[in-house]
């Protein structure tokens, strides 16, 4: 199965892999496809400075020439572009995003991505064992759209490719390479997984704690990155110690159980409670846990963190199961834009969400916000990720959900944005030629009606957006989205 109800419990994402063919450097620019963006405000989402009455020259999918407007003159070819008032910055990226069956995702998902200014993806899995479920795509489906998309004969974004869910052997069950129990197994599905191609290892909640280890200690000497979630028989703090590049879902799985002076009672109630596979009231637990939070022990996790570069997605969306946000999705504008065959999911993904995790508690989601902050004063290395895909969380225009609880957790709407451009290439080894507006870099970026930096909403006010060579205005990005509503109803 693609998404159970465990994916809003633990966290994990991945690096891009030096030999990702979904994102190559950019390509030699086209003299006959220039465009020039002129009386532009380029919003630098390193130290937050604008520049304004701005002229940026794009030829191909590289920005080639910025300058003042009165000092670059545009080539005479250059299709001009008035961007008077208007905010430029990078292509945003959902570094924690699914996708659905190959249809779904090819003429919905992918089209809304770019229509919310979503120019990159990591997608949490991107491939299937057989049997696979039908709202999935095996990794030969997932190149295929990538290539699709590089070539320019589908719209979508680029995008970083996981592997299938990692569980485990399941308790009392023998070990195999596939649901590997034991170290020799974990190393056997490292082997295995860097065969079928995928460009990082989703780790998941019940993956066992000898098999765990295995996989790391492999995956590492392999250079085959690891992410996703932390399993509950292993320490968030040994986590990073082990090279998982990243940690998703603030904060149940990670930090509320090694931030609690109850640590080892509650951390095996909670990990008896998962592996029983039909895991309830899961928030009588996470409550305990928040209640008997230390500081001092956070801390020196978040020290770990520093020191081992481990970064980390609060996910805090995913997490909002009783909050306005998600608990009236049923009647949100943007379900006209969810595929049929999904919305049943979302239906089933609802109900067995509720029983997981029991009545909700504020005293919860105040903890997490604070933890969240307590994360970016320490330095910690942010990365912001929807979970688009779970219900109540749309496609898209989830990342910008995401962004505005980020602020609300504490953060500026610069470092915000920072989780989703500059942040996000770094993570991914391109920051020298993503994630910034500056010449030399790929034409990924969108233009804002009003300054990111003053109200972090405005990253919802698209004025229109350039993505693998194309440029959309509002017209076009309307008409995408029109096109992807017909496709939803069928």
């Amino acid at each position: 199965m693609r998404r159970t109800i465990l994916s809003l419990f633990i966290g994990g994402v991945a690096i891009l892999m030096l030999g990702n063919a979904a994102c190559k450097g950019p390509a030699a620019p086209h003299p006959e496809a220039a465009i020039s963006i002129t009386n532009v405000s380029i919003i630098d989402v390193v130290d937050g400075k604008v520049s304004e009455d701005m002229t940026i020259v794009v030829q191909g999918n590289v920005i080639t020439r910025i300058g003042r407007g009165k000092e670059l003159k545009p080539p005479k070819h250059a299709k001009a572009i008035d961007a008077e008032g208007k905010y430029i910055i990078p292509g945003l990226w959902d570094m924690h995003a699914h996708t659905s069956s190959e249809p779904n995702t090819r003429k919905v998902l992918y089209p809304t991505f770019i229509a919310n200014g979503i120019t990159g993806i990591r997608v949490m899995s991107a491939d299937c064992f057989d049997p696979c479920w039908e709202l999935t795509l095996s990794i030969e489906q997932s190149r295929k759209i990538q290539q699709d998309v590089r070539e320019g004969t589908l719209l979508g974004p680029r995008a970083l490719l996981a592997s299938t869910y990692i569980h485990g052997a399941k308790p009392g069950e023998p070990s195999t390479v596939r649901a590997p129990g034991t170290m020799q197994h974990g190393k056997e599905l490292v082997q295995l997984l860097v065969d079928r191609g995928v460009d990082f290892i989703k780790i998941y909640d019940e993956l066992p704690r000898e098999a765990y280890f295995g996989i790391a200690g492999e995956a590492q000497r392999q250079g085959m990155p690891i992410a996703g979630h932390v399993p509950t028989a292993v320490k968030a703090s040994e986590a990073s110690d082990a090279g998982q590049k990243s940690i998703e879902h603030c904060c149940e799985g990670n930090l509320f159980e090694e931030c609690s002076t109850q640590e080892e009672r509650l951390r095996e109630q909670v990990t008896t409670l998962i592996q029983s596979r039909e895991p309830k009231n899961m928030n009588q637990l996470v409550l305990e846990l928040v209640k008997n939070y230390d500081e001092a022990k956070c801390q020196e996790v978040f020290r770990k963190f520093l020191e081992n570069g481990t970064w980390f997605l609060p996910n805090l969306l995913a997490a909002e199961t009783d909050q306005t946000i998600r608990s009236e999705w049923r009647t949100d504008a943007r379900l006209k834009y969810v595929p049929k065959s999904e919305l049943k999911w979302w239906y089933e993904d609802e109900k067995g969400t509720r029983e997981f995790y029991g009545p909700s508690y504020p005293e919860i989601r105040k903890k997490r916000f604070e933890i969240v902050q307590a994360m970016n004063k320490a330095g910690v290395n942010l990365l912001a990720g929807s979970d688009c895909g779970i219900y109540g969380v749309f496609y898209g225009s989830g990342l910008h959900d995401e962004l505005a609880l980020l602020v609300e957790a504490g953060l500026t709407e610069l470092e915000a944005l920072q989780t989703a451009t500059i942040n996000a290439a770094t993570y991914a080894n391109r920051a020298d030629s993503l994630g910034v507006i500056e010449e030399g870099r790929l034409a990924d970026f969108v233009l804002l009606e009003a300054n990111p930096l003053e109200n972090i909403h405005h990253t919802q006010r698209i004025f229109a957006l350039m993505a693998n060579g194309q440029y959309f205005d509002r017209k076009s990005l309307d008409a995408v989205l029109e096109k992807v509503a017909r496709e939803a109803a069928k």
